[in-house]
């Protein structure tokens, strides 16, 4: 369940925090085979921050700023990707992304079920 102080901060500094959070990750980011190597708990701070900021981007608009060529931020789209392809990797099968709760998606992964 994310917080409302979560997406608050995402929110109102949706850089800086993307920054803290995810800059351990950067090679797993940019690699699915870095991305599965990850231990577990490395990979569930990616999958928090990627659903936190699909929930800022769906509930207040803020997202990627295509307009700005130095926008740091990954589209949230393409970070909910990027993890659903990359717990796919771990789990060894395809899954299909229902648009629903990322937290539940990959929950649901990890115990085996793709649905």
């Amino acid at each position: 369940m994310l917080t409302e102080k979560e997406l608050n901060v995402a929110r109102d500094h949706p850089r800086g925090t993307e920054e803290r959070t995810l800059r351990p990750y950067r090679a797993a980011l940019n690699d699915l085979a870095a991305y599965a190597a990850l231990p577990l708990p490395d990979r569930d701070a990616i999958v928090r921050w990627a659903a936190i900021r699909c929930a800022v981007r769906d509930r207040f608009g803020v997202d990627r700023d295509a307009a700005n060529l130095a926008e740091p931020l990954i589209p949230a789209a393409a970070l909910r990707a990027h993890v659903l392809a990359g717990e796919a990797r771990v789990a060894d099968r395809e899954i299909v992304d229902d648009g629903g709760d990322l937290l539940a998606l990959v929950a649901r992964i990890r115990m085996g079920r793709s649905s």
